[in-house]
């Protein structure tokens, strides 16, 4: 039910016709929500739909992938650069950002996906070729990257695989994830996964829409889950991206009941924020999510409503 347009429309419908009543108050769990922001250029708010995001956590600039351009933002929310298809690059897809501040961004000339060093500029250095792929992966279609500690992932969230390698494309670990959580052959298809991130110990963190379930997957394919059907607070209606902050909480965006939530490290649920409206601090069908070094969460939307950012703090 997750993939392509379909998805998006369905999606789309139900949080469109969804009745129930707005808020902008969190409920109380010990850790409080303020909204800061919405990512914003010298005409104003940036209109995204539904972009993909991704932070440099050295700098914590922001970087915001849309229509095959890169934008790039300072911690004030403000964008100061933006590279826009390349010939050397291709149509990004998405980037992933290295300690030093260079970019591996993840395109694609027709149907092939490519993998290119480039400096913070977006002007490319060199190709990153993966090597030493097992059999059956050749035809291996990424459509997220992400970078931790001298590693990519590479994640097909349609096809429910995970390859890493090091910043040279060298092969070093493939996780089939519909297998390790314990899906059937013929359910891969219809399953899928969404807002895949990897956390600062190398866990890899996504959702189930399908089946209203997140995940954290740990480097020896160690699988803990959580997450009940439903649209009391803390529920899940249609999970979609995840991500861990500095302080070991889970933030879990929810499309279909406009809020993101937050549990603790044991997945006991604390709060919830956003709520549909639109309304500084509200939420229209969030969906990617990433987190800097200070606790800055990053929500993209729907309706053009683009990229919210809220504080997260302990109370």
């Amino acid at each position: 039910m997750k993939n392509g347009k379909y998805y998006r429309a369905i999606v789309f419908l139900a949080v469109f016709f969804m009745t129930a009543s707005s808020s902008s108050s969190a409920v109380s769990g010990g850790v409080t929500a303020s909204y800061l922001y919405n990512l914003s250029n010298f005409t104003g708010i940036v209109p995204y739909n539904w972009t993909k995001v991704s932070i440099d956590q050295e700098k914590n600039e922001i970087y915001v992938i849309s229509n095959g351009s890169v934008s790039i933002f300072n911690e004030r929310g403000m964008e100061i650069y933006r590279f826009s298809d390349d010939s050397d690059i291709g149509v990004a897809a998405d980037v992933a950002v290295d300690k030093d501040g260079n970019i591996f961004v993840l395109s694609y000339r027709g149907s092939s996906a490519v993998i290119t060093f480039s400096n913070f500029r977006g002007e490319a250095i060199s190709r990153v070729e993966l090597k030493g792929l097992p059999s059956g992966l050749s035809e291996f279609s990424p459509n997220r990257i992400i970078y931790r500690e001298g590693l990519l992932y590479l994640a097909s969230l349609g096809s429910m695989r995970v390859i890493v390698t090091d910043v040279d494309g060298n092969f070093k670990a493939v996780y089939d994830i519909a297998s390790i959580i314990g899906l059937e052959e013929d359910e891969r298809a219809d399953t899928g996964i969404v807002g895949f991130s990897v956390d600062r110990e190398g866990n890899m963190l996504f959702t189930v829409p399908a089946i209203a379930r997140a995940y954290v997957v740990s480097p020896d394919r160690t699988v803990r889950s959580f997450g009940k059907r439903g649209s009391a607070p803390g529920r899940f209606g249609i999970p979609a991206g995840i991500v861990a902050d500095a302080a070991g909480h889970y933030l879990v965006a929810d499309t279909l009941r406009c809020v993101v939530m937050v549990f603790d490290k044991d997945f006991g649920f604390l709060t919830e924020f956003g709520f549909r409206g639109t309304g500084p601090g509200n939420l229209i069908g969030p969906r990617e999510l990433a987190v800097d070094n200070g606790s800055r969460i990053y929500v993209s939307q729907l309706r053009r409503r683009g990229v919210s950012v809220f504080q997260i703090s302990e109370k």
